[in-house]
């Protein structure tokens, strides 16, 4: 069996799979069972094919399962003790420990510890399994610039205990983008993680290590990003009206005209930025505190007796 697609298809079952027990009253023993389910309108789709076949043709693949206003539900399943331990003996170097918690209680087993990840072909695959599971190429609208779309990338999962082990294992594979979250979601039962990369260079550079081992749908949401980014002009970088270059205050101050004398240093012999502070705004409100002592000064000195009026008008 081809490694890689094993690594892939480990990354796609952490992602949309599940492991549990069940008994019926027709049978007297307790039931094993793994699936991952996936919908699509037009027909099986093609991950859930991709992972029957990484997994040498085990387990079955069924549906549709319909309902209103949904999209056919498609599933893998497998139903026996033998077949769920060889899913685990197959997906176990490159499971998260949810997914091997799962199966080991499943299995009434002891968990084996998940694997550090690397930067390597092996994990990348794994990470596309994830991101052709619960990954998302999106395109949204610049939020100052109109017309102009910016990229998304990002995977999402649910946990109980802080940010899932698998979305910091996928960050730590692809060395981009953040983790945020927890979201609540209405009628959900866990809080929501998102990792996500927002950056036209943090984009462009996971789907560059995804792109071998990604599936058709990733791959055309993830050509579709690349294609609109690159017909787009660059924007510039900061605004020139601010930072270190800009040359006026916010009231409008030219820094250049501001000083009244020539900056002449004090010791370090080194030129002070001209935009270090304004001069003019400086004077001003040195105008006004000193207006302001002067009046309250001025009051102070007012006779008690005198009017308010007449005293004014001196």
């Amino acid at each position: 069996m081809d490694r890689y697609e094993l690594a892939w298809a480990a990354g796609f079952f952490d992602g949309e799979g599940w492991t549990g027990t069940s008994r019926s009253e027709q049978r007297r023993s307790i039931q094993t069972h793994a699936r991952v389910n996936q919908a699509d309108v037009n027909g099986v789709p093609a991950a859930l094919t991709r992972f029957q076949v990484a997994l040498g043709g085990l387990g079955r693949i069924g549906g549709p399962d319909r309902s209103v206003g949904r999209q056919d539900l498609y599933r893998w399943a497998v139903s026996s003790r033998a077949d769920v331990e060889l899913l685990q003996h197959l997906l176990m170097p490159w499971l998260g420990q949810v997914k091997l918690l799962q199966l080991a209680t499943a299995l009434e087993r002891a968990a084996a510890p998940s694997r550090p990840v690397a930067p390597n072909d092996e994990w990348r695959a794994w990470a596309a399994g994830l991101y052709d599971a619960e990954g998302c190429s999106a395109l949204l609208h610049h939020r100052t610039h109109d017309g102009y779309m910016a990229p998304e990338m990002s995977v999402t999962q649910s946990s109980r205990v802080g940010s899932p082990e698998v979305l910091r294992r996928f960050m730590a594979v692809v060395q981009a983008g953040a983790i945020s979250g927890p979201y609540r979601q209405r009628l959900a039962t866990m809080d929501v993680y998102r990792w996500k990369a927002s950056a036209r260079c943090d984009a462009e550079r996971v789907i560059a290590e995804l792109w071998p081992f990604l599936g058709p749908v990733k791959r055309i949401q993830a050509q579709r990003l690349l294609d609109t980014i690159a017909a787009q002009p660059d924007l510039p970088r900061g605004n020139p009206a601010w930072g270190r270059d800009k040359t006026h205050c916010v009231h409008g101050h030219e820094y250049a005209t501001a000083r009244l004398r020539p900056y002449v240093s004090r010791g370090r012999d080194e030129r002070k930025r001209e935009n270090q502070f304004c001069l003019a705004c400086l004077r001003e409100y040195a105008r006004k505190q000193r207006e302001k002592r002067r009046s309250a000064a001025e009051d102070d000195r007012r006779s008690i007796s005198e009017p308010v009026m007449s005293y004014l008008l001196k």
